[in-house]
Order: C-alpha cells, then structure tokens, then sequence
C-alpha cells in the first residue's frame, strides 16, 4: 500500500507495517517472531517516520497471508484460503473490457464469500466502487479495507495499462495516520461517509484489456508487489537498483555481477555515504537488495530441476554450494533442496 510518502520514494510507512499484523496477531501469532521472519527490522518500527521498502512490505503482506492461509489476512471471521486471488484472475483474464473484468471479479467474490460485499455502480460520468465488510469491527484499525481497494484500483490499472485516476475516496472513518492516508489514493478524500468507495470516471470501464495471459501469469507469481505500485511509477532507487543489477536473459553459462556499494555508487554519480542514506531512507539497505535479488533468481533456478545445486550456487556467484545453502535458508527458512521439493509437490498437485 503506497500512500504519500508511500508513494514518493516508492516506500511504505510504519503504520502500514503495524496495522497490517492486527489481524495476524487477533489470530494468536507471534508477529515479533513474524516481522524477524521477514526481515522486518524491529528498531525503525519504533519511529513512525520510519520508511520500508516495496520488496520488504509485499514478503510480509503475503507472508501474514501464508501463515494464516487467509487472504483476507485475518481481519475477516472466515478466511478465504490462499489462491483465490489468482482463481478470480485466471476467471477474469477472458474479459474484452475493464467493465466486464470487474463485473465478473465482483461475481465471483460475492458468490464465494459473504465477507465482503462488492458492488459497482455507475450514475452520470461516474463508476463507484464499493465494498462493505460483514464485520467491519474486526478490521479494527480499517488496514484491510485500505489495501483491498488498493488492490482493486492497481489490478484494475495494470490490466489496461494505465493508471485509473480516481475522482475521489469516500471512507465511514477517520484514518488514523491522516498523513499516510492523504495520498494513498492521490484524490480528495471525504469523511464520513455511509460506504468506502472510490470514485472514478466511466471511460475507464470501456478501455481494452492489454495484458497475456502470460503477463498475467508474472504478476500473480509477484504479487502483492505489483498491486503495492502504480503501474510505472516505482522512482526508487531500490528499484532503480534492482533494474541495474538484474540479468537481462539468465543462462546456465551466466554468472550473476553484484558489485561492490562502492562500485555501484560510482554508477550513479553519489558517493557511497548518500548511497547508504538514500537507500535506508526507502527502509533498505544495499545488502538486502542484493539478498532479495539473490533470492528471486535462485527460487527461479530451483524451478529447473534439471540444475543441480551446484550449478544454481556458481550462477548465484556464490563462493560454494555450502555457502548458497546457507543463505538460501536464512532467507526463507528451509535449504534450497526443502524448497523444490516443496515446489514439485504443489505443481504436482496443481496438475
């Protein structure tokens, strides 16, 4: 969820961390051991200026999703389990229209669930986009019903290519960092209102889907990064960063080139010290970077299980297999050998 600040420097405040465990934590989960689990450092936590990067926010949103097997994230009473998301898209992907897209969308979660109830209306130039919670006091600190339209107007804008500029927000609350809050759908926002909705003009509905299947596929495998950005607006450095270091076509042959902070500062025309404070200004550091990065290719290249270990480890340009495995496992909890494993029996399952 990238608001004001969230969105300049394409970075996520602390209150969106915090309340995004409300749920997780009303289920009984430990969420320090959470937040350590996925590299949340505890100490800017403390300071509500703090600021925390894209990559970090979207391995906890969906982490909280996965411990809880909850989508909703555990401020519904019943959950809806893991896949749903990427169900509804998959029976989405078919439309011609954005309004078809979301018609169907709205279909089929009102079919499955009675959680939440969505609807879209449509009077004069105007669409409104409504969703009510059935139990609104359980998402105590409205975290949720800010994320799912979050979700709604970024899917909806990365469909057809563009971002949907919305005309207005209208909210039953009073956010509790109004700040954060100001920006989060860059429209005036209005109080009080009966419903939580997003306003945005009746064009949109008729713009053409432009994206493939295969697109589609991508973004599901991303998700919830590219539903935390608007389509083509992530500035940041880290992601101007990760576009620098990330191979372009990775073959068996290559070998992945991380240089040093020193080095890459260079290439960005900084000293190394504006480096380091400009990235932990994004709640990032360069190493994390790199370790996310790292990461990303190697659950890419455990895919191929025509590669052995050794191989993903040269590529990875790490020192040893030795070496790889034991990052790959302060990563993500589990050796690289745990995790294909695990990813053959779901693929398996899923045939």
């Amino acid at each position: 969820m990238i608001s004001g600040s969230l969105y300049h420097m394409a970075s996520i405040g602390t209150h969106y961390i915090l309340t995004a465990i409300g749920g997780a934590k009303a289920k009984g989960i430990d969420t320090k051991a959470l937040l350590k689990k996925f590299r949340i450092p505890e100490k800017p936590l403390k300071d509500p200026k703090a600021r925390f990067g894209v990559d970090l926010v979207a391995r906890l949103y969906s982490g909280v999703a996965e411990e809880l097997n909850d989508e909703f994230m555990g401020f519904t009473e019943k959950p809806i389990k893991l896949g749903t998301f990427a169900l509804m898209a998959d029976y989405v992907s078919h439309s011609s229209t954005l309004e078809e897209l979301l018609q169907k969308a709205i279909r089929f979660y009102n079919q499955i669930t009675d959680e939440v109830k969505i609807s879209l209306e449509v009077e004069d130039d105007h669409v409104y986009f409504t969703s009510e919670l059935r139990r609104p006091e359980l998402d105590f600190e409205h975290f949720y019903i800010e994320y799912w339209h979050v979700i709604w107007h970024r899917f909806a804008s990365w469909y057809i290519g563009k971002p949907i500029k919305l005309l207005g927000c209208y909210i039953n609350y009073t956010p509790l960092d109004a700040e954060e809050f100001e920006v989060l759908y860059r429209c005036p926002t209005h109080l009080k209102s009966k419903y939580n909705r997003l306003v945005f003009h009746k064009n949109y509905l008729q713009e053409p889907l432009v994206r493939s299947h295969g697109d589609l596929q991508v973004f599901l495998k991303r998700a919830p990064i590219d539903m935390l950005t608007i389509p083509g607006e992530d500035t940041s450095l880290t992601a101007r960063i990760k576009h620098m270091l990330t191979p372009k076509g990775f073959s068996e042959a290559d070998v992945l080139q991380l240089p040093s902070s020193d080095a890459l500062a260079k290439q960005l025309e900084m000293s190394e010290q504006t480096l380091r404070r400009k990235l932990s200004a994004e709640g990032i550091s360069y190493q994390q970077i790199k370790d996310n990065l790292r990461q990303e290719l190697a659950n890419k290249l455990l895919s191929n299980r025509a590669l052995n270990i050794a191989t993903i480890s040269k590529q990875l340009n790490f020192s040893e297999p030795r070496a790889f495995t034991r990052a790959y496992k302060q990563w993500t909890g589990m050796n690289p050998k745990e995790y294909r494993q695990l990813k053959h029996e779901k693929s398996r399952l899923t045939l």
